[in-house]
């Protein structure tokens, strides 16, 4: 059975959040949701949507995009907290390619079950693959923690950096586009360790894609 991977999204400390400021951050997160849908709808096997008010998923065939995704949501909603379970596995009812709804099997299961671990850690993403509990996957969730670490104490422009750096912007570009100087650019680069963080993702979405291929 094909492998796929499934992206479940969750906000934190959603319920503390007041009615009037949850309702925006919904609509906020819808529109952002629909802009990457629409960008990535080649590798987007099944769409981002909104499944609770504060959880959204989606399934893909390929992990290529999955990081500058995930980094472009955290800028979006910042300061708004948000953790992303992976999943490499087994969708075992027909794929919806609509909704990310109505959809069951392994990879879902390990995803949420990834969702929960997050909520008991604290950290900001976990990765999951089917019937795998190897030291590679070890490596790379330890790895993951450490950036979770480190992305806690980002503010938004940095997180916008990223996301600019991995899609092929380049420093002048990203620097027009944020109203910063390009030291002011260097010093966010360098303080964020942002081009290891940005070699680090590639990495481990290599991994994934070498799991999908299994």
């Amino acid at each position: 059975m094909e492998k796929l991977l499934v992206l479940i999204g969750d906000i934190e400390d959603s319920q503390s959040i007041q009615d009037r400021d949850r309702k925006a951050l919904q609509e906020q997160l819808s529109d952002e949701l629909q802009v990457i849908n629409e960008a990535y709808k080649e590798e987007i096997v099944s769409p981002y949507t909104i499944t609770l008010g504060d959880e959204f998923q989606a399934v893909f065939n390929s992990a290529d995009a999955v990081f500058v995704q995930m980094m472009k949501l955290m800028a979006a909603i910042h300061p708004i907290s948000v953790r992303f379970s992976l999943a490499v596995g087994a969708i075992e009812t027909a794929i919806n390619t609509e909704q990310a709804i109505g959809m069951d099997g392994p990879a879902f299961h390990q995803a949420r079950h990834g969702v929960e671990m997050l909520k008991e850690s604290g950290y900001i993403f976990n990765i999951g693959f089917e019937n795998e509990d190897s030291s590679e996957l070890k490596i790379i969730n330890n790895s993951l923690q450490l950036l979770s670490g480190r992305i806690r104490g980002w503010n938004r422009r940095r997180l916008i950096i990223l996301h600019m750096m991995k899609e092929g912007y380049n420093y002048k570009e990203i620097s027009k586009a944020l109203e910063i100087s390009q030291p002011a650019f260097y010093k966010n680069k360098d303080a964020g360790m942002l081009d290891v963080v940005d070699e680090l993702s590639d990495n481990i979405a290599d991994v994934i894609n070498q799991k999908l291929k299994e």
